[in-house]
């Protein structure tokens, strides 16, 4: 079994959840309120509650798989 199988084990299965691109845009994002702000908050609002988030970043280095079980 692989590490990110290993990992995974112990989830729940959940029901199909959507995907979704979150692209960050503007850094401004981040501290200002504006309509992208806002359009995440509702998304995060109004779709069901998943067990884990897939993030993949091109702009970040690190060595290995990070894995955190949302609560």
């Amino acid at each position: 079994m692989n590490e990110l199988n290993k990992m995974s084990f112990p989830l729940n299965s959940t029901e199909t959840m959507p995907v979704l691109f979150l692209g960050h845009g503007s850094p401004m994002n981040a501290i200002e309120e504006n309509e992208f702000v806002a359009g995440f908050r509702y998304i995060g609002k109004e779709i069901p509650h998943p067990n884990a988030i897939l993030c993949i970043s091109a702009h970040w280095e690190t060595r290995g798989t990070w894995f955190i079980i949302l609560e």
